[in-house]
């Protein structure tokens, strides 16, 4: 009879499964968006509500009030707002998928057990894709526009970034609540302040000075300016820094946070 020799795994092996396993989460919850295609559609059509909403109830003030083309500045922070929903997204699916034992057949088996999560953040972003530029669909006809093309690729990507960093926010939400309901009503805590006091639908010039400096360094509002430079053919610099920044930040602080939790499960 042979002997058979066996040997811990390397780490380069180990990368190399996590890689694996990740893109096998991947496409598991990109097969499920194809067969529940209202997961994709709900963000869509609240793009397009704040896009009509917007322009046609609140555009005439504003951008009389500021003298901006406001389609030109609503569309980006839509796009943000848009990618932003995908956030949500993580966190009811995850809690779902731990509320119905699905986590627990996925512990059984010989995978990385922090692909689950980061093949859930990676598919989000890909939806977040086809979500932005189906906004950036609607938002053609009623007459945005994108300067050039390497403009557009930039602050799509961009957009995508910031989405993908707030997914882990989402997940670690889900880990620690595990209630798809409970996760659902908390992540609006989180979101609908930070939409609403930032430069997404307005200008923050008229803000009280308080607000303003928290509604001008928060993460939405500094990669909507970053997206609108970027779609207007105009230097981003700064703002694309600083979001980027963010982007960092938020995925250092849940990244780690998400992992324990979800490993306490």
């Amino acid at each position: 009879m042979t002997e058979l020799s066996l040997h811990a795994p390397t780490t380069s092996e180990k990368v190399r499964w996590a890689f694996q396993d990740t893109a096998t989460i991947t496409w598991r919850d990109m097969v499920r968006t194809a067969r529940q295609p209202e997961m994709l559609t709900f963000a869509v059509i609240m793009g397009m509500f704040f896009l009509l909403l917007f322009n046609y109830v609140f555009g005439g003030a504003i951008g009389a009030g500021t003298g901006v083309d406001y389609i030109q500045f609503l569309v980006p922070g839509v796009f943000v707002i848009t990618a932003l929903q995908g956030a949500q997204q993580t966190s009811t699916g995850l809690a779902q998928d731990l509320s119905e034992g699905v986590i627990s057949r996925f512990r059984s088996l010989p995978m990385n057990q922090v692909a689950v999560i980061a093949g859930r953040t990676v598919a989000d972003a890909a939806r977040n894709v086809i979500g932005v530029l189906l906004v950036a669909g609607v938002g053609y006809l009623m007459g945005f526009r994108f300067v050039t093309l390497g403009g557009a690729v930039a602050a799509i990507a961009l957009t995508i970034g910031m989405g993908y960093a707030f997914s882990w926010l989402g997940a670690a939400i889900a880990a620690k609540l595990r209630n798809p309901e409970m996760v659902g009503m908390l992540s609006m805590f989180w979101l609908f302040p930070l939409m609403m006091a930032s430069s997404a639908f307005t200008p923050t010039a008229t803000m009280p000075k308080w607000l303003k400096a928290f509604a001008d360094n928060q993460p939405i509002s500094v990669t909507a300016d970053a997206v609108r430079a970027l779609s207007d053919g105009r230097p981003a610099g700064s703002d694309s820094l600083y979001a980027v920044v963010w982007m960092i930040v938020l995925m250092a602080i849940f990244i780690p946070l998400t992992t324990r939790l979800y490993r306490k499960v």
